[in-house]
């Protein structure tokens, strides 16, 4: 069977669920806000819209939620790295979510089994949380949130 379209592979979306089950039970169990994913769009600007793997909610920015979209910027944004994104989600999508003033910025690496947190200082991202195979990333938006990155790669 041929596929034209660049579908998801059976490892991002393990990660993807893992993801969302992790954070999804985080932000539910302290009432923080709410998790979305899949196609699902982030319009950050009037002229753009995106969607990312996963993003957070937090309370005080749910009254930007529509049915249609979210309308503003999420508090943290998650992409899985896969080869046809490496370089929109590494540059393009960054520079995005780094200009319009994302909370954090996830990126999830499937090939080097680890994650990269990107938190704002000042105008911009800086690297915040990194752990590779094993360990943990936490989050500076999030309270409590910390991710042990063996159980995403599990």
């Amino acid at each position: 069977m041929i596929f034209t379209k660049k579908y998801p592979t059976a490892t991002h979306q393990t990660i993807l669920s893992h993801l969302l089950l992790l954070l999804g039970n985080h932000l539910k169990d302290n009432q923080l806000g709410e998790l979305y994913f899949g196609l699902f769009p982030i319009i950050p600007e009037p002229t753009t819209d995106v969607q990312p793997d996963l993003f957070i909610i937090l309370n005080a920015n749910l009254p930007n939620l529509r049915e249609e979209g979210f309308f503003g910027v999420p508090d943290i944004t998650i992409e899985i790295l896969s080869p046809s994104s490496f370089r929109l989600d590494r540059n393009t999508k960054f520079n995005l979510y780094e200009r319009t003033g994302v909370g954090e910025y996830w990126i999830v690496d499937t090939k080097n089994q680890s994650i990269e947190v990107y938190g704002r200082q000042g105008a911009g991202f800086d690297l915040v949380s990194f752990a590779v195979e094993k360990g943990a990333v936490e989050s500076g938006v999030v309270p409590g949130l910390s991710v042990e990155v063996s159980t995403v790669f599990a």
